[in-house]
């Protein structure tokens, strides 16, 4: 009889185990290259793609933009009005330090390239901040859609503190996924100084550096001692870039800083000429006019799409923070005055926000019932706003920018007696004021659309219901008009209307503002 033995494995020889752990510890350090590797080529391509889309048309005309010249003349050493925190402004200077910048086209190319600089920037911690949450393939398509949508293409191109926030906002989103990862003194110290540079990148930044310092006490269990290294480092942040700031310009001090805050405060509060309160029935004016062009329609659908499978069947804890937080400064910006219909600076925030939250949901949701559907809905998201993004940056072009064409207009025509209601970029004789219109046989306006919507809205100053009422009358005798499919957004090809006032004098306003 038979009897089997036990199967029982023989015993590796010493050299040949430690041969298998060897190889399998090979194949993990090989494994984690190629991954490192697949991340840097990703993030080299990312800052490849917005790097085009950033500088592309860098150079478009000094003066379409109202707020650039007053930023030029503090970036070549006047003192700052600090109605904006510094940090742009210091940027510039170093900048302009570096390269030698000594007239003001100097600096203008200065300042819109630390605006495209902070742009790429934003994109790669994007990148960053995603792929903490999302498999690689998601991660880079939706970083790629974020570089390139209208909202961040557009705005790296002027010298303005926007992108400079979005940069701030994402350096902060990432030190916070990396204090959560591990909390150390060189994360809470990174931590503390994202939070400073939000604050001094704008001042509505230290509301977003307040809710992740909360968030981060609460989610990291952040003891004493680390949350004072957190609110010491952004303290010391903020001293130290409005320090610099008084150091390198003469003529401003504590009291100059205190007196732009309060300015900047009261034009939050009353807003613009033309007020739209939320709680009067004017909600989701950012939404309709702001957000939804800065995304693409079909972007934004895609995104709220996937963010509602994620929050409602799936019910993922890292799309509903961040769709919060989008949710959070949405409403925010609903409630404020600050609402002129084609300035969609305003809403940048929620569009990191925002587009995190639709990452993470396409990978976490979407991709594990059907990969096909994520990689299709992925494409159509970067294909549209991909096209808008480059449409958008192209019209920034003299030959392509309605303003000049307008003005090629009235030089073709002979037309000489003519004034203008906003910058057109060449010189023009411009009028603030509609009653002084009398030497004017023509009318150059972009503002015509502000009042004709304000005369549809209550609440307004009765000067707003007059304006309306003189465009209204202005109406048949409309000269010309220029305009372009991807216009209208953040001085980019506004729509620009020439009237002729010879046979319109009755229309133009004897008591207006």
């Amino acid at each position: 009889m038979l009897i089997k033995k036990p199967n029982v494995e023989t015993p590796l020889p010493c050299c040949q185990a430690m041969t298998v752990s060897q190889s399998i510890r090979q194949t993990g350090w090989a494994d984690l290259a190629r991954r490192s590797d697949s991340q840097v080529l990703a993030i080299l391509v990312l800052a490849v793609i917005s790097a085009l889309l950033a500088f592309y048309n860098l150079d478009f005309p000094y003066g379409i933009h109202p707020d650039e010249p007053i930023k030029v003349a503090f970036a070549a050493g006047q003192h700052h009005n600090y109605a904006h925190p510094p940090l742009l402004i210091i940027l510039a200077r170093f900048a302009g330090w570096l390269s030698g910048a000594s007239v003001d086209h100097d600096y203008l190319l200065v300042g819109r390239s630390v605006s495209a600089v902070a742009s790429v920037a934003a994109s790669i911690l994007f990148y960053a901040v995603l792929r903490r949450h999302a498999d690689s393939g998601n991660a880079f398509l939706w970083a790629c859609v974020f570089a390139i949508s209208p909202a961040i293409a557009v705005h790296a191109h002027y010298f303005k503190e926007d992108a400079v926030l979005v940069f701030a906002i994402c350096a902060g989103l990432h030190a916070l996924v990396r204090l959560k990862e591990q909390v150390n003194t060189a994360n809470l110290v990174y931590f503390g100084f994202a939070l400073g540079l939000a604050v001094t990148a704008k001042y509505v930044g230290a509301g977003n550096s307040l809710v992740l310092f909360v968030v981060a006490i609460v989610v990291c269990r952040l003891s004493l001692r680390q949350s004072i290294i957190v609110a010491g480092t952004d303290a010391l942040t903020v001293v130290a870039i409005f320090g610099a700031s008084m150091l390198t310009e003469k003529g401003s001090g504590l009291s100059t800083v205190i007196n732009g805050l309060r300015v900047e405060l009261i034009h939050a509060e009353k807003g613009h000429d033309l007020k739209e309160w939320f709680w009067e029935g004017y909600g989701l004016t950012h939404f309709r006019y702001h957000l939804i062009p800065s995304l693409t329609l079909p972007t934004l659908a895609i995104a709220l799409g996937a963010i509602a499978v994620a929050i409602i069947a799936d019910r993922n804890k890292y799309v509903a923070a961040y769709a919060g937080g989008a949710f959070i400064w949405l409403f925010m910006l609903e409630l404020s005055p600050l609402k002129l219909v084609g300035q969609m600076r305003y809403i940048l925030p929620v569009v990191v926000y925002l587009l995190l939250a639709a990452g993470i949901a396409c990978s976490r949701s979407i991709t594990p019932r059907s990969r096909l559907a994520a990689i299709g809905v992925g494409l159509v998201a970067l294909v549209a706003s991909a096209h808008a993004g480059m449409a958008y940056v192209a019209n920034l072009d003299r030959q392509t920018d309605t303003r000049f064409e307008a003005m090629r207009f009235l030089e073709k025509q002979g037309i000489t007696h003519f004034v203008v209601d906003y910058p057109m970029g060449e010189p023009a004789s411009i009028t603030e004021d509609y009653r002084d219109l009398s030497s004017a046989d023509y009318l150059v306006s972009l503002k015509f659309q502000r009042y004709l919507r304000g005369g549809g809205l209550s609440g307004q100053d009765q000067e707003i219901y007059e304006l309306a009422g003189m465009f209204r009358c202005l109406d048949s005798h409309v000269a010309a008009q220029f305009s372009k499919p991807y216009g209208d957004y953040g001085y980019v090809a506004p729509t620009v209307r020439i009237y002729d006032l010879r046979g319109a004098r009755s229309c133009i306003l004897q008591n207006a503002p």
